[in-house]
């Protein structure tokens, strides 16, 4: 049996949690205990946590690797959205329902830089954050511990560089095809 726990899955942290649970377990050589954490991740989550656990997981894989050699990180893409399914770029929620335009900016860091693209898409919860400005409630939806300098320098280069109020499309569109 798979030992619980003591978060919700549904909450950001929970993610957080396992994943440096996780890589604290293949840092030591414990396979083992990685292997049964994946599979909790697995059996406690649904398809979308674990396609994300494993992408982000791998992310900071590569990102150390790289660092470790001084080499530059090749850009890589983190979702857990099925193909074609937008999600949240606050909380990474499946469920985005609207966009706020922005001028792209880019953020430097260890193993290289981050571009934002020119929208940034929100979930019914982080919507209702962003549009009242109450960032520390957002960072209080997120998780704190996950509300790291690289989410806090993205969600500042989001409020420096948004050109304006949500833009609302149809449930079940997706904005971004044909772009």
């Amino acid at each position: 049996m798979t030992e619980r726990l003591d978060l919700d899955t549904a909450d950001a942290p929970w993610a957080y949690t396992l994943v440096k649970r996780i890589r604290a377990a293949r840092a030591e050589g414990n396979t083992a205990e990685a292997d049964r954490l994946v599979a909790y991740g697995r059996s406690e989550g649904s398809d979308a946590l674990a396609r994300l656990i494993d992408q982000i997981t791998n992310a900071l894989d590569t990102r150390d690797a790289a660092v470790v050699n001084g080499e530059e990180m090749t850009p890589f893409s983190v979702s857990a959205a099925d193909e074609g399914q937008l999600v949240c770029d606050f909380c990474a929620a499946v469920n985005a329902v609207v966009y706020y335009e922005v001028t792209e900016f880019s953020i430097n860091g260890p193993g290289g830089s981050f571009l934002s693209g020119d929208r940034f898409y929100a979930c019914p919860r982080c919507r209702e954050l962003v549009d009242a400005g109450d960032w520390k409630g957002l960072r209080n939806w997120i998780g704190p511990e996950q509300f790291g300098l690289g989410h806090r320098m993205l969600v500042m280069g989001f409020k420096q560089n948004r050109k304006g109020a949500a833009v609302e499309y149809e449930p079940g569109t997706n904005p971004e095809a044909g772009r």
